[in-house]
């Protein structure tokens, strides 16, 4: 949970940043109470990237290693945050490790980080605050900050109560990790799926990917955030892919909307699905 008056570091680990939107969600943290602090590096471009591989990889490690900081809030999504992974397998978290916050393409940074440690969250980025509707926002600081319960209400799809480590977001930047050694370990996992921007046919296709590789099978439960499509046009898809009785929820607050919330990665959670209803919660054990 964050505190007011935490120390903030944003980092730009996947595309160029746009100075002007991220302002506008910089006076978001602000307004929150939190002391942000970014260097110009920030804005360096390099093709599409937000800057070098080398520079963008650099900047992370050395938040990361920093003293002081404790919270590294990710500048934006995009692509490249995949590229840094090579950079950063010998990283191992240490007690005072800043937890991280991103989404989207951080999804192929923060799986990989919280299974050496440390901490992460998927919420948005610092641009894409600028994003949301201020009642939104408001909702989201409320979680964040510990003053509304961390638990998230979705819709039913297959029923059943389970826990397991939570991992996962961006449905296409999972699948890109498939076969890697950067891919989360998901024996027994709760797996989150959310995206944005692609065609129903390319969401079929990462779909698929997961479910060829046996991951599904893995699952102890599934939750999905908003796909970028109505639940009757992917909905097919999933009952032809998932093991039966996989306990399955959708619809969750969580992706590319305006009225995203956040969930912690890596920690255990519940998934409780029933005939009517399902939620998300954080165990505390």
């Amino acid at each position: 949970m964050i505190q007011p008056g935490d120390r903030v570091a944003v980092f730009a680990p996947a595309g160029a940043v746009a100075r002007t939107v991220f302002m506008e969600g910089l006076r978001v943290l602000e307004a929150w109470g939190l002391e942000v602090h970014f260097s110009e590096r920030l804005f360096e471009r390099h093709r599409y990237f937000a800057g070098s591989d080398r520079a963008r990889a650099e900047e992370l490690k050395a938040y990361l290693r920093a003293e002081g900081f404790q919270i590294l809030w990710a500048a934006r999504g995009g692509f490249g945050s995949a590229r840094l992974l090579p950079e950063l397998k010998d990283l191992l978290a240490e007690q005072d490790s800043p937890t991280i916050f991103g989404f989207s393409d951080l999804t192929a940074l923060m799986n990989y980080l919280v299974t050496r440690g440390f901490k992460a969250w998927h919420a948005p980025t610092v641009c894409f605050l600028s994003e949301m509707p201020a009642e939104s926002r408001e909702r989201l600081r409320k979680l964040l900050f510990g003053e509304t319960p961390l638990e998230l209400s979705g819709h039913p799809l297959s029923e059943g109560r389970v826990e397991g480590p939570l991992y996962g977001g961006n449905l296409a930047t999972l699948s890109a990790l498939l076969g890697t050694p950067y891919f989360p370990d998901l024996q027994g996992a709760i797996l989150l799926l959310e995206d944005t921007g692609e065609a129903l046919y390319r969401v079929d296709r990462f779909l698929t990917h997961l479910a060829l590789s046996g991951a599904f099978e893995k699952l102890s439960g599934l939750v999905l955030g908003d796909l970028g499509h109505p639940p009757e046009a992917w909905r097919p898809i999933l009952e032809e892919l998932l093991p039966p009785g996989l306990p399955a929820a959708y619809g969750f607050p969580l992706g590319h909307i305006p009225n995203t919330l956040a969930f912690p990665l890596g920690g255990r959670v519940r998934l409780e699905v029933t005939r009517h209803r399902a939620l998300l919660s954080q165990t505390h054990h």
